[in-house]
């Protein structure tokens, strides 16, 4: 089990990765940074209330995650729409979510 203290985590370079359980999550109550990246299976996220505490969630080269990257779209926005500082980059394409960032690609 991951300690609770615990504020920033990064996820990376899981090739199978196909979902991140929520229980895993549930005592991080203390974390407010996560970076997913390299993970090219992974189709979803932990579940929106294993993250209330995340104020940025960076994701880079997990393609299935793309379908969430559209605000208000896709099956994962839902989990993610209330953090504040949401990043998405797979190749070279780029979107911010943001209280002052505005969507670029």
């Amino acid at each position: 089990m991951l300690p609770p203290s615990l504020t920033s985590i990064c996820i990376e370079n899981f090739e199978n990765l196909e979902f991140m359980c929520s229980k895993g999550f549930q005592h991080l109550t203390s974390l407010h940074e996560m970076e997913i990246s390299n993970c090219p299976k992974l189709t979803s996220l932990p579940e929106k209330d294993m993250l209330l505490s995340l104020e940025q969630l960076h994701i880079f080269n997990c393609p299935l995650l793309e379908e969430g990257r559209s605000r208000g779209k896709g099956r994962q926005w839902s989990k993610i729409a209330r953090i504040p500082y949401v990043r998405f980059k797979y190749g070279l394409a780029q979107t911010n979510f943001g209280m002052d960032l505005e969507y670029a690609v």
